[in-house]
């Protein structure tokens, strides 16, 4: 009978629109969960007969849920501090990826790392975006996991430029000097504090000199009492590298009646180290050390072997340098350099005693904006900023998610490289999408092929790191239509009970 079937098709209306309010209210603290809501649409009418006027007496089936409209808005954004956790503020999904190799989309942004480093989901779902190459992300590559690189050490890069803003007294006496340091990295990421020296050989007229020596350690060891100390100079020490002034070497040993400590003998600017290791002998003997020989080997290093002895003290070396370590600068009569007019180029160290390559840089006189970074005028000689681009290595320490989804890694020498860039998609009809739990999405013929970008791009929103989009739940709205849907199923309720005594009552009269 129809009297029954009618408020039926409304108890299964509203108990499906009770389900969602109860599914969302459940819902409230989910991260990035949408609310739903339940509509509704009446059945096919059937015609019963027509009105003296022609108009058709018409009486509806019932009803039934027409939709179950997904609210997309945006949720509250809440800050977390965590730097696995990015919040979506704006338009669009995180991309997803797991075993099955097809994309998934989600708003919900607490994400953590994998044992491999991966950034996943709560899920298990890999994040997916662009991969960085040396610091550089290619936003037309293939979307990739993103990996965060723990436990991983990067790479030195060598100093190939330097600057310095540096002052020069022009009423400073000719001869007067005035040195500025900058410090400098070779290629295996060991630093010097290489030194440019100012100075004055006249009116409106410097020379300069580069200098950037390297101290060395020893290779120390023992055997049957026998103490071998081994300085390497580098490659091409045992010609071309000198000893440096600053070397403080000291040497403690037997003598014939009890012990004697010598401080190296002063050393003689360019000093070589063969020469350097017989007037240290010559030292030693003088002293009366016994069992100590001091020699200069054909690689470049510095031999002290004896019995009973320690050294203590730094041995020095000046690098082999260019030409263009060495030259003269010219200022006008404002104090304006104007010669070199262009940078200097070339200026190279080699035989560096750990190994590295030459280290080759370029000074840069002239700065980024193309202006001097030297002048002259009546004021004390000073340096006042210096810059390079070169560091030593680094072990990773913590990473961030950038606004534009870029994903960086900060390391222990201070660098920051981007490691890659979190992809966002979209499509054309959010309400196709399906729902798959743990609030991921998939999509449909009814949604339409996802359109993937970055953060800020083609009508996507931004994003934020340490932070999570919040429930968009209002739970004012869905009490107030968990009110509403209760009171519609009491009413079919009643109306199946009132038929149902219509009936009884029919039944009786036939009886």
């Amino acid at each position: 009978m129809a009297s029954f079937y009618i408020p039926l098709t409304g108890l299964n209306a509203d108990s499906t629109a009770l389900n969602t309010i109860a599914n969302d209210l459940s819902n409230m603290n989910t991260t990035a969960f949408k609310a739903q809501a339940t509509n509704f649409s009446d059945l096919f009418y059937q015609q019963v007969g027509t009105t003296g006027s022609g108009n058709e007496l018409q009486v509806g089936e019932g009803v039934q849920v027409a939709a179950n409209a997904t609210d997309f808005t945006q949720g509250s954004i809440d800050s977390t501090s965590v730097a696995t956790d990015a919040a979506l503020n704006g338009n669009g999904f995180f991309i997803l990826n797991g075993d099955s190799g097809s994309n998934v989309y989600t708003r919900a942004g607490d994400f953590s790392l994998a044992s491999n480093g991966d950034l996943i989901t709560s899920d298990g779902l890999n994040v997916m975006g662009y991969l960085a190459v040396n610091g550089v992300v290619n936003p037309n590559a293939a979307l990739t996991a993103i990996n965060i690189p723990e436990n991983q050490v990067e790479p030195p890069q060598a100093t190939t430029t330097f600057g310095m803003t540096a002052t020069l007294d022009s009423a400073a006496a000719v001869g007067a000097s005035m040195p500025g340091q900058v410090q400098v990295y070779d290629s295996l990421g060991n630093s010097y504090e290489a030194t440019v020296t100012y100075t004055k050989t006249g009116t409106n007229a410097w020379s300069y000199s580069v200098t950037m020596p390297d101290t060395l350690t020893a290779n120390s060891s023992t055997a049957l009492g026998v103490t071998t100390n081994l300085y390497n100079f580098g490659a091409s020490g045992a010609t071309q590298a000198t000893v440096n002034s600053g070397t403080n070497l000291t040497i403690t040993g037997p003598t014939a009646t009890a012990t004697a400590t010598i401080t190296a003998p002063t050393v003689v600017a360019g000093e070589s180290v063969a020469t350097y290791a017989a007037a240290l002998q010559a030292a030693v003997t003088t002293a009366n050390i016994t069992g100590v020989t001091v020699t200069s080997t054909a690689s470049g290093q510095l031999s002290i072997v004896g019995t009973g002895i320690t050294t203590t003290g730094s041995v020095i070396q000046d690098p082999v340098a260019s030409a263009n370590a060495t030259g003269n600068l010219a200022f006008d009569a404002s104090g304006n350099l104007v010669s070199p007019a262009a940078n200097v180029a070339g200026v190279t160290f080699s035989g560096l005693s750990d190994g590295a390559a030459a280290l080759n840089m370029a000074w840069d006189i002239l700065g980024s904006g193309g202006s001097p970074t030297i002048s002259q005028v009546d004021a004390t000689s000073s340096v006042s900023a210096t810059t390079q681009n070169g560091y030593g290595s680094g072990e990773y320490q913590s990473f961030s998610i950038g606004s534009d989804g870029t994903v960086t890694a900060t390391y222990s020498n201070g660098q920051n490289q981007s490691v890659g860039k979190l992809a966002l998609a979209n499509v054309s009809n959010l309400q196709g999408l399906q729902d798959l739990g743990n609030s991921d999405y998939a999509t449909t013929l009814a949604s339409g092929t996802a359109s993937i970008g970055a953060s800020g791009t083609n009508g996507l929103g931004t994003l934020q790191g340490g932070a999570i989009e919040e429930s968009n739940v209002n739970i004012s709205a869905e009490f107030s239509d968990l009110i509403i849907a209760q009171r519609a199923f009491e009413a079919n309720s009643k109306a199946i009970t009132t038929f149902d005594t219509i009936t009884q009552e029919t039944i009786n009269m036939i009886h």
